[in-house]
């Protein structure tokens, strides 16, 4: 999931590994129908969250929600009214699941990321297609962001003690050492073979804060497969996926709501979203003091030091794995090298796209959130209050 918790598929108080998956579990899959509409929240640092929160709709329809525990959080499939009767293929993309967290968990040693990091040093690893191409896609972002975004940031979060949601300040000798087996450009990739091989003993790689991202989009293409294209789904509060319209033939999509940084029963925005994927990362819940100051779960691989400038970063892009790669890569850039980047003459494509800010502002507590892009608002932020 790197440079945040090494993944965000850590496991709850159970463990990740529960009863198997199937239709038979309802404690697994639920379906109900609530009178009143949908906007989920994206909710920065708070990705483990058990409840879908909604905001205030433009108007009341009727949503289904399908539900599914994976990952340690419920991933939600929403459908209109209209689109009620997708339940059965809601459930088939949910059950695909436990198929994929199989695959990228770091917490069962039978895991195809397990057996990376298993050989770490040694000999490389056949992967299968997708878990190969979601490595490469892995490095793309590290080298787009300039190494902010790195799934090999493992080290360092143990260092600073938030593998386990705790926090701990280390020693520089600490961190100087756990830097020693970090970084993208020590994965060795053979494309004829499928294979990676990290080229440290110590390395190891966490897909937490791109796997949950690459989830929903797997989920999305099963249902527009099957001829559901009016849904969102929500994975986590963190990342969701919105295709197609709430209300038939309206043409705004889905009223979503992101939650206020560091007050996340406040909300900092609404905003429609339409064939689009949002993604918030953040450190406003998971923090620790130590000697007066604060420090964020999201550690910067290239320093080894925690994430500074901003509270929260959301962004929208068209792949749920893009988003979510680029709002980890680009809350730990900060926003003073997103400003270089959409201030040089060679504008890469990627980074022209909508991206909420949100930072602290100089009065005790405030939040001053920019936005960059074009966003089709239903609320806006709040400009900063004047003294």
């Amino acid at each position: 999931m790197s440079s945040v918790p090494p993944d965000r598929s850590e496991p709850d108080a159970k463990g990740p590994d529960g009863p198997e998956s199937g239709w038979k579990n309802p404690k697994k899959f639920t379906a109900e129908s609530s009178q009143s509409s949908s906007s989920t929240w994206s909710e920065p640092g708070d990705i483990d969250s058990d409840s879908l929160r909604r905001t205030t709709p433009p108007r009341e329809s009727l949503i289904t929600h399908v539900t599914h525990r994976a990952m340690a959080t419920d991933f939600v499939v929403m459908l209109p009214e209209h689109a009620a009767d997708s339940v059965e293929v809601a459930l088939e993309a949910l059950e695909m699941l436990d198929q994929i967290e199989a695959a990228l968990t770091i917490y069962r040693p039978q895991s195809e990321i397990s057996r990376v990091n298993a050989a770490a040093g040694g000999d490389p690893v056949r992967l299968s297609r997708t878990t190969f191409d979601l490595m490469d896609r892995s490095v793309l972002w590290s080298r787009r962001t300039e190494g902010a975004f790195d799934v090999t940031a493992g080290p360092l979060v143990d260092a600073w003690g938030f593998t386990r949601r705790s926090g701990r300040k280390p020693t520089s000798d600490q961190i100087h050492a756990a830097r020693q087996n970090v970084g993208f450009e020590k994965i060795q990739f053979a494309p004829d073979d499928r294979t990676v091989r990290l080229e440290k003993q110590g390395m190891s790689i966490n897909l937490g804060a791109i796997g949950k991202g690459h989830a929903l989009d797997r989920m999305a293409a099963r249902l527009k497969g099957a001829g559901v294209h009016d849904f969102l789904i929500h994975g986590g509060n963190s990342s969701l996926i919105a295709s197609g319209d709430q209300d038939l033939g309206d043409g705004r999509g889905w009223a979503v709501g992101i939650a206020h940084p560091t007050k996340p029963p406040r909300r900092l925005a609404g905003l429609w979203l339409r064939n689009m994927a949002l993604a918030t990362s953040g450190s406003g819940k998971q923090f620790f003091h130590h000697q007066g100051r604060r420090y964020g779960h999201v550690i910067d691989p290239r320093t080894g030091y925690p994430a500074g400038d901003l509270l929260a970063l959301t962004v929208l892009m068209p792949s749920a794995t893009d988003a979510d790669a680029a709002a980890t890569g680009m809350f730990v850039a900060g926003s003073p090298w997103i400003r270089q980047q959409l201030g040089g003459d060679d504008l890469p494509d990627w980074i022209e796209c909508p991206m909420l800010l949100a930072a602290a502002g100089a009065r005790q507590d405030e939040v001053v959130a920019e936005s960059l892009g074009s966003f089709d608002w239903i609320n806006p932020p709040e400009p900063p209050r004047t003294p």
